[in-house]
């Protein structure tokens, strides 16, 4: 039988991505839709933490189940689906 529980890994880069989206991009998502200007910072911080660049694309992309990248952007989305955009477009 097929098990379409997440692994522990999963859940704990879930979890790590979520509360990057809680603490860094929700409570400034709002003024980069008003500004529309590109959320440099917001880049720069993912990239600083690791959730950015190649490494990162290497591990969520190579976990073999297919659904890392969802995850991933599912809740970077929650945090700002435009922020979202520009970190995941950009790495």
């Amino acid at each position: 039988m097929i098990s379409f529980e997440l692994s522990d890994e999963q859940k704990e880069i879930r979890d790590w991505v979520h509360s990057f989206a809680e603490k860094e991009i929700r409570p400034v998502a709002h003024e980069y839709d008003e500004s529309e200007e590109f959320p440099w910072p917001i880049v720069k911080k993912a990239a600083e933490v690791g959730l950015y660049g190649t490494e990162f694309l290497q591990q969520t992309y190579g976990d073999g189940t297919g659904i890392m990248p969802a995850l991933v952007a599912e809740e970077l989305t929650w945090g700002c689906a435009g922020i979202a955009l520009a970190i995941q477009g950009t790495g």
